[in-house]
């Protein structure tokens, strides 16, 4: 997992396909979630280029506690008017123990990772693993 700052992948991003509604979609999770969400990275569960030459971006959202992952993802698609974007959503203790079981998703996202939004340095202990 790498941890980019935001203005370089601004100044790397910014004529991709993505980056306008990631920016707003960003804005969005932080007036709604800001308080709950913990993480935001970009990541390729096929193991491929991240970002994406083309749609679908992949989003994991991690959270403080435990989410119910069908009506959150419905919640954050709600908030992607461009529907460009394909979410995973997890509290924080059942993406520790989805890597902790190998889960396949967690490790692509663990290597093709993209970190763009971390609140408290949560996700130094998925670093250190990439």
């Amino acid at each position: 997992m790498q941890r980019p700052s935001w203005s370089l992948l601004r100044e790397n991003w910014a004529d991709q396909f993505f980056f306008e509604p990631l920016s707003e979609f960003i804005s969005r999770l932080h007036e709604d979630r800001g308080a709950e969400a913990l993480a935001l990275v970009m990541f390729s569960p096929e193991g491929e280029k991240t970002p994406p030459p083309s749609p679908p971006v992949h989003l994991l959202v991690i959270y403080r506690e435990p989410v119910d992952f069908l009506k959150e993802a419905l919640f954050l698609r709600e908030r992607d008017p461009s529907g460009i974007f394909n979410f995973f959503c997890y509290g924080i203790d059942a993406f520790r123990n989805m890597l902790r079981d190998s889960n396949p998703l967690v490790r692509q996202a663990i290597k093709t990772g993209l970190i763009l939004f971390e609140a408290e340095d949560v996700m130094d202990e998925f670093v250190e693993r990439a």
